[in-house]
């Protein structure tokens, strides 16, 4: 007959195997999905297309974590993700962060990825007079020198520039190549991310702002050439194999869904 000793011994030795197997578990179960920091375009254009079937195919999760191109970069260095995700050019991503202090690594030890180009477009709402804008027209809005339609052909309104408060490397390429790197009037009206822009615009008259994406939504009217820029997937040195099935299908089966 087992004594009471030992059945506590056994009870300890079960309970011992469980937390183990928990624990073992839940190691399977983070190991079985990727990490990845990234914004706004990334996520509606790439990751959020391609999530099920991707599932579906490799039987991994894509854990996204939502971030602006220097918080992403910052993640990939601290470890936190996998792969980082934004719509700029490397070297010019890889600059930003140095300058924005982050412990950027020669460019040598990372590799990227280009999954698919992306377009930046300047609306304004349909029914504005106004049909083109020259650069120096929009730097002049976005910088403040420019407040009210008239000065660019338009009514007699004041300009109201709408503008994501989440950075977007849309956002930084008008920054750098419309505004010259000059800061934004500090009138603008705020929506979170550059995904409540168009709905924005469409509903306010007087509105302009940058959108992105293939084409021009419904309410909304193109004022000026559109500026092209790559999605860029940055990770560092070799792809884990997990990463790997990933960009794998990016480029095979994976296009079917990139719209």
């Amino acid at each position: 007959m087992t004594s009471h000793k030992q059945e506590l011994t056994m009870k300890r030795i079960l309970i011992s195997l469980c937390a183990m197997l928990l624990l073992f578990s839940s190691s399977a179960a983070s190991a079985e999905e990727i990490r990845i920091a990234t914004g706004h375009t990334f996520i509606k254009r790439v990751f959020d297309p391609i999530r099920s079937a991707f599932k579906d195919k490799t039987g991994l999760e894509l854990k996204i974590a939502f971030n602006d191109p220097l918080p992403a970069l910052a993640e990939l260095e601290k470890g936190n993700a996998d792969v980082a995700g934004a719509s700029l050019m490397v070297d010019n991503w890889l600059e930003l962060g140095k300058a924005a202090g982050i412990p950027v690594k020669e460019r040598s030890m990372y590799s990227s990825v280009v999954v698919v180009t992306e377009k930046s477009h300047f609306v304004v709402n349909k029914a504005n007079r106004v049909q083109t804008l020259s650069k120096e027209q929009l730097k002049g809005i976005f910088t403040g020198t420019l407040t009210n339609w008239t000065e660019v052909g338009g009514d007699d309104a004041p300009i109201l520039i709408v503008w994501p408060t989440v950075s977007s490397g849309s956002v930084i390429i008008v920054k750098q190549k419309v505004m010259d790197n000059e800061p934004l009037t500090k009138t603008v009206y705020d929506v979170e991310t550059i995904g409540e822009v168009p709905d924005a615009v469409a509903s306010t008259p007087e509105a302009i702002g940058v959108v992105t994406g293939i084409s021009v939504e419904d309410g909304l009217k193109e004022v000026a050439p559109p500026i092209e820029r790559p999605l860029t997937l940055l990770y560092k040195g070799t792809a884990s194999p997990n990463l790997q099935k990933l960009l794998n299908f990016l480029t095979v089966e994976g296009k079917q869904y990139i719209q």
